[in-house]
């Protein structure tokens, strides 16, 4: 279970956001990927070298996975769950970039300057059927991207012939795929900002009570068509941002209406699913910003031109994860 949007500052920055939702404990952080770094696929052991250096929440396992990241260019990717519809080829294939799921955004990041990059080289790419070991299982994910164009697009692997899915309203949770989401938009027109008008019944005239009665049908649970209907209400009647700060701010007020608490959603194994991070992706100012579950701090790394120069191995930035508190007094 996840959550992510996109959102344009009336000064034209392009930020991509995400809740990350997961029972396991990801132990993730603000990592750099560096320019020329070398991985090799799971699937067939073919060796890769990224052009391109990147930043977003990384782990290393038998090579560093990244379920979120910006690039030196702009491009910025989110994976999220998509279980019961993600579909995979059975194995390799030659004359393919073979990838399991996991690695997608590796090689995207690293590879891709824009989407109109990751749709000139969608065809090549077959995502396997390769469990992490770490997990045991086959990650179902969908991705969500956006670039310094501020368009705003889906790669959902339904089948095994990937495509680009444009995606009009920015927003993006878990199954069903996104078009049952964008049609189920039709189910809450009646959702505004302003007050609802009083209504008469016989000679008794109803009035609202107190403010927010355009919101009384909005849903509040943490199901994906939930998560979605809210978070797209939100993005599209919060006050713009002026600059990437508000955006920030905003970002962070919108996600925190579909953060899960530790314990408010139990899997059936009994296990918390619950928001281990909130991340934010700008394209142009190329600065990912984190916040940890247990500290409200909100982190940031920027990929200044000193930094893409000096980082020759990945890099990790280990977050406080002891809550900050301002003491006034």
């Amino acid at each position: 279970m996840c959550t992510s949007l996109v959102l344009e500052t009336l000064d034209g920055k392009h930020l991509l956001s995400r809740t990350m939702d997961f029972a396991f404990i990801l132990e993730a952080n603000p990592t750099i990927s560096p320019r020329n770094y070398v991985w090799q696929s799971s699937t067939d052991g073919v060796e890769y070298m990224n052009e391109y250096a990147f930043v977003g929440a990384g782990r290393e396992l038998d090579k560093y996975i990244f379920a979120d990241g910006l690039n030196e260019k702009g491009l910025s990717c989110a994976s999220l769950y998509l279980p019961g519809e993600a579909v995979y080829a059975p194995e390799a294939i030659d004359g393919k970039i073979n990838l399991a799921p996991q690695e997608f955004l590796l090689w995207m990041l690293g590879t891709c300057a824009t989407i109109e990059d990751v749709a000139a080289k969608l065809a090549d790419i077959n995502l396997v059927d390769q469990p992490v070991a770490l997990l045991g299982i086959t990650t179902p994910l969908h991705w969500i991207f956006t670039d310094k164009s501020g368009r705003c697009a889906v790669i959902e692997p339904t089948e095994t012939t990937l495509r680009i899915k444009e995606n009009p309203v920015g927003v993006m949770t878990n199954t069903p795929r996104l078009e049952w989401h964008i049609e189920n938009l039709r189910n809450y027109t009646g959702l505004q900002a302003k007050q609802l008008a009083p209504v008469k019944f016989g000679d008794y005239v109803a009035k609202p009570f107190s403010q927010g009665t355009g919101t009384s049908k909005l849903p509040g649970g943490f199901t994906p068509p939930e998560r979605f209907v809210r978070a797209a209400y939100l993005k599209e009647n919060v006050v713009p941002a002026k600059n990437e700060e508000e955006a920030i701010t905003n970002v962070w007020y919108i996600l925190n209406s579909v953060r899960i608490p530790n314990g408010a959603v139990i899997k059936d194994n009994g296990d918390p699913d619950f928001t281990q991070y909130v991340a934010s992706m700008c394209s142009e100012s190329k600065t990912y910003y984190f916040t940890s579950y247990e500290n409200n701090q909100i982190n940031s790394v920027t990929l200044t031109d000193e930094v893409l120069e000096n980082t020759k191995e990945p890099t990790t930035y280990i977050v406080d994860t002891v809550q900050n508190i301002n003491q006034l007094i």
